[in-house]
């Protein structure tokens, strides 16, 4: 039990430099609106969902993220300007499929299901869903999905994501309860309403760093692999083909692994 706990506060340490990390936000000088704007070559206008830290999310007027500053790179390698359009989380595709924007940069996983709607890039991180819990229920969930086989947790997630969807088919009879935005499981897990939140990794671990002091930890056994990607339209080839030869470039110089490495540094260390 001892060591559990040992570990356990070891990983709540480690995970409390983030919060030193995610105070380093990239301050943007690119464009940010709720509003639509015409299609331009000089402009790529990227849709994000903001409530996705640390992969995109506010502090203040500022965006700000993994994906903001993806963003900022891949605009200065196709020599364009960033716009933002901020979109709820399940109207990205249909922004993208009426033109209303030209890439989705949300944190978004490569799904079946999407793959029908949208064209992909390469994947630019691995994830999976894991488990936030309360420091007391560590041990009792360290096995990840198999702790919660017949135990009936009450499980939160949010509506429409890869975690609802895999909680949904893997646990018969889940108590699950939805909600709309990460802060609001993370609270309604401190307040003792739901006893595992689940998501994907790296908002995991930003959750687990902030709320270190609330003793919530996260339990990182991994219960499906993800691999996150960009997406566009299935007609926008030749952007299709520039964003990859992005990914191709900044992965053999490092950049790509140093800047997830910048904003989700414990989770690239598993």
């Amino acid at each position: 039990m001892n060591s559990i706990i040992g570990r356990t506060l070891f990983t709540a340490l480690v995970l409390a430099l983030l919060c030193v990390v995610f105070s380093g936000c990239v301050q943007t000088q690119n464009h940010s609106t709720k509003q639509m704007i015409a299609k331009s070559d000089k402009i790529l206008r990227v849709g994000v969902s903001t409530n996705a830290p640390p992969l995109a999310y506010k502090q203040g007027d500022t965006l700000t993220g993994l994906e903001i500053d993806f963003a900022g790179q891949l605009g200065a390698f196709l020599d364009k300007d960033i716009h933002f359009v901020e979109l709820k989380w399940d109207d990205q595709i249909a922004a993208l499929e009426n033109g209303n924007i030209d890439i989705i940069m949300s944190g978004m996983t490569i799904t079946s299901s999407r793959s029908y709607r949208v064209a992909f890039s390469k994947p630019y991180l691995r994830s999976g869903q894991v488990f936030l819990v309360r420091l007391d229920d560590a041990k009792k969930y360290s096995d990840g999905i198999y702790s919660i086989m017949g135990s009936n947790p009450v499980i939160g997630t949010i509506s429409g994501t890869v975690g609802d969807y895999y909680i949904s088919k893997t646990v018969a009879k889940a108590d699950i309860k939805n909600f709309s935005t990460s802060t609001k499981a993370v609270n309604a897990l401190l307040e003792g309403q739901i006893d595992v939140f689940v998501h994907d990794a790296p908002i995991i671990c930003h959750f687990a760093a902030i709320n270190e002091a609330n003793k919530l930890v996260p339990i990182l056994k991994m219960g499906t692999e993800e691999y996150l990607a960009w997406a566009v339209s299935k007609d926008d080839t030749t952007l299709l083909e520039n964003i990859n030869r992005f990914i191709t470039t900044k992965s053999q110089n490092g950049q790509l692994q140093a800047t997830t490495t910048k904003w989700i540094p414990f989770l690239m260390r598993q």
